[in-house]
């Protein structure tokens, strides 16, 4: 019986090491893609900018399967301040106020407590998955000349990409204010444990009312 029971939990570990990856991308996909910024009002953009955050870099590593059901419980709508579009590499998500594990799962986060969309250096993080479609890892594939679309639903913040780098995860000052305006996107060089960032920067090259039409545009369901 004992025997018996013992195999029993061996096969079942080794079905959840064999499928974990699978349920961890699931479970991303559906953090990622279940809300849009359709969903939202200009004024609740406005009431979630106001809240405090956290910011814990640590948590742009790679995701384990413990972190990724622990961030899907603590899914936190209310810490949405606006959404990102790239679409020469097919990135639509949303952007949430702080850098931490719940927030990373579901889309793009701030970086700096002062960040404001359109003014100086608005820094964005995100996860680069092992389903490099998901999340910020079509960031890689992004060349000069891009264009960046950013919103607070409010306005329409339009970025050229200038410049694509690798540097190492100890460079923080690319997330510093600056004098320009611009966007910086940071991901992990690769979808597993690595000490390298990937950066694409780009810069603010107009900013308008944003119209159902633009939203619709740049913002689909």
């Amino acid at each position: 019986m004992l025997k018996k029971t013992i195999a029993i939990i061996i096969l079942v570990i080794g079905l959840l090491l064999i499928f974990s990856p699978f349920i961890k991308n699931g479970i991303v996909k559906y953090l990622s893609g279940h809300e849009t910024i359709e969903q939202y009002q200009p004024e609740d953009i406005k009431k979630n900018n106001e809240k405090e955050a956290t910011f814990d870099f640590e948590s742009v590593q790679l995701p384990s399967m413990t972190s990724v059901v622990k961030g899907a419980a603590n899914y936190d709508k209310e810490a949405v301040v606006g959404s990102i579009a790239v679409p020469s590499v097919d990135v639509n998500l949303l952007v949430f106020k702080g850098t931490n594990t719940a927030n990373l799962l579901a889309g793009a986060t701030t970086m700096r407590s002062d960040q404001v969309m359109g003014e100086g250096n608005y820094p964005l993080a995100g996860h680069h998955m092992r389903d490099e479609s998901m999340l910020f890892g079509p960031i890689m594939k992004v060349k000069e000349g891009d264009k960046i679309y950013l919103t607070d639903l409010e306005n329409l913040y339009v970025y050229e990409v200038t410049e694509t780098k690798t540097i190492d995860e100890t460079e923080v000052s690319v997330i510093d204010n600056t004098k320009d305006a611009r966007i910086t996107l940071i991901t992990c060089d690769k979808p597993t444990e690595t000490t390298k960032r990937f950066v694409a920067v780009g810069e603010l090259e107009k900013t308008e009312k944003l119209t159902k039409e633009l939203e619709n545009k740049y913002f689909p369901k």
